[in-house]
Parts: structure tokens; sequence; C-alpha cells
């Protein structure tokens, strides 16, 4: 009867206000995780560190305001399988595969995969019977999708036939995003609050990095990089905890497949921060593609809305 139940929990989702604003607030500062990155990878942090340590932090912080609020955590089967399942195939897994492959593959054919993450988390929803085929909710897929390509297709390329072999593996990252992010809609047990879910599969990520991190050689505790450096875990730690209670209330009140339209709206507001912060500047392609991911926003606001 529970199998039976869960399908229809998921359609019962609505677009509203409130999950439009919190997907503009998520989608603007998500782009700031890859700006913390670059800024404490290039002052001597290593990549996996970087991924590790805040996760770990943002947990531990969440789960701290989790208790003072009386949210207790509970370590029934059910509770810590929904932490494992989002923890590691939203979370753990796929910045893993990102991290392994960031000097691998050129940035913008990274980008360019990662994108598809909005599509395979429609295709789980469907598959998995959280969400029904609608006309527009595909047509705005496919209008996001295309405002990445006009993006990205002019300025990428293999510079070595074997890179073909590292875009393979990249694809596990949106193929895991896609599941993690329909996971989190059916694994997440009722009622549960937002900071004990987030603390619980942030801890869950955790968790998984740490034997990558130490496997790799990549341990790191926050000595030897240049003055500074270390504030960005303070920022990305925050960032990560403000982050991923937005994504569960965002699933929550409106479905996976919506919240996976933040992937595009984070290109865009990436753009943004860009040119804030670096004094960057971009062609038309850009400003036609960001175009085409709002778009695809208003597209898929209208089909979760639609019943047909």
């Amino acid at each position: 009867m529970a199998a039976k139940q869960r399908p229809s929990a998921g359609l019962e989702t609505r677009v509203g206000a409130l999950s439009l604003s919190l997907m503009l607030a998520g989608g603007i500062i998500a782009p700031l995780r890859f700006v913390l990155n670059k800024i404490a990878v290039d002052g001597g942090v290593p990549p996996f560190a970087f991924a590790f340590w805040p996760m770990l932090f943002a947990g531990t912080v969440l789960l701290g305001v989790a208790i003072l609020r009386g949210e207790m955590p509970r370590l029934k089967f059910t509770y810590i399988r929904a932490y494992l399942a989002v923890g590691i195939f939203a979370m753990g897994a796929p910045m893993a595969v990102l991290t392994f492959l960031a000097d691998k593959l050129p940035q913008g054919l990274i980008s360019m995969v990662v994108i598809l993450a909005p599509t395979l988390t429609y295709f789980f929803a469907i598959l998995l019977g959280v969400d029904r085929l609608k006309l527009l909710s595909i047509a705005g897929l496919a209008a996001g999708l295309g405002g990445i390509l006009v993006i990205v297709l002019p300025d990428v390329s293999l510079p070595e036939p074997d890179m073909v072999w590292w875009l393979l593996l990249a694809l596990l990252a949106p193929l895991l995003l896609g599941l993690g992010n329909v996971l989190t809609a059916l694994v997440r047990p009722p009622m549960m609050p937002p900071t004990v879910f987030a603390a619980g599969m942030l801890l869950a990520a955790a968790a998984l990095l740490l034997p990558i991190m130490a496997a790799s050689g990549q341990f790191y505790f926050f000595a030897g990089a240049d003055p500074g450096v270390n504030w960005n875990f303070l920022y990305a730690t925050l960032l990560n905890a403000i982050f991923y209670v937005l994504f569960l209330e965002i699933v929550r009140l409106s479905g996976p497949v919506f919240f996976s339209q933040m992937n595009y709206l984070s290109v865009a507001a990436g753009f943004g921060w860009g040119m804030i912060l670096f004094g960057e500047r971009y062609s038309l392609y850009v400003w036609g593609g960001t175009a085409l991911m709002a778009m695809s926003v208003l597209l898929l606001t209208l089909g979760a809305r639609a019943k047909k």
C-alpha cells in the first residue's frame, strides 16, 4: 500500500511564490560555491579537502541547530537510509566525480555535461512515478538545455581524442544528481525537518568523501595554504548549510524536477557573479542562452501547474 501511495505524493506538489523565491535564492548563491572552490584550490587547498571539510562542518552546524530547536535526529533504518541515499547520490558521489575530473577535461565541457542533470531528473521522476510526462515540461527542459548549448558549444572541443573516456566518466555526475534529486522526494520520511535531513545527508556525504580524500593523498588540516585562504572553509560551510536546506524545501514544495531547473539559474547567476567579482564580459551567445534558460524556468513552472 505504501509503495502505491508514494508516486501520488510526488504529484501533489505545487509551484507557488515561495518555491519560486527559494529557487531564485538558491540559484543566485549556488555559483558562489565554485568561486570559493577556485580561490581555495588556487591558494593551495587540495580539491577533495575543500569538498570534505565544508560538508562536515555544515552538517555539524545544522545538527546543532536542529538539537537546539528540539528536533532530535532519529537513527531508525528508514532515516539512516534517507541520509545515506541522498547524501551519497545527490552530493558525495557527484562531487567526487567532478573533483576527480577537474583537471582532465575543459571546464566548459564539464559544465555542459553537468547541465544534463535536469533532463535526467525528469527521466528518473517519470521512471519512478514521481512525475508525469507533460508537453510543457519537455519544452522547458529542451529550452534550458538549448540555452546551455548556445553558450558552451562555440568554445568547447576535445583537445585530445583520448579525453572521450573522461567524458564518458563525467556523465556519471548528472546521472547521480538526477537520481539523487528524485530519491530525495521518495525516501524522505514524512514531517522530517529540513535541518535534520540536511544535517544527516551532509554528514553522510562527508563520510563518503573522507576515505576518498585520504586515499588520494589530499588530506588537509588547515596548514600550508596561502594566508587568509582558510576563511573560505567558513564561507563554504555557511553556503552549504543554507543551500541544502533550500534544496530540501524546494523538493518538498514543488518536486525534484522543478528543483533541477536551479542548474540553469545557477549558470546564468554565475555569469552575473563573474561580472560583479571579476569584471568579466560576455558575448551575445551568453545572453541568448540566458534568455532560453529563463524561458525554461517559465515553461517548467507552467508545466508543474498543469494537470496534463
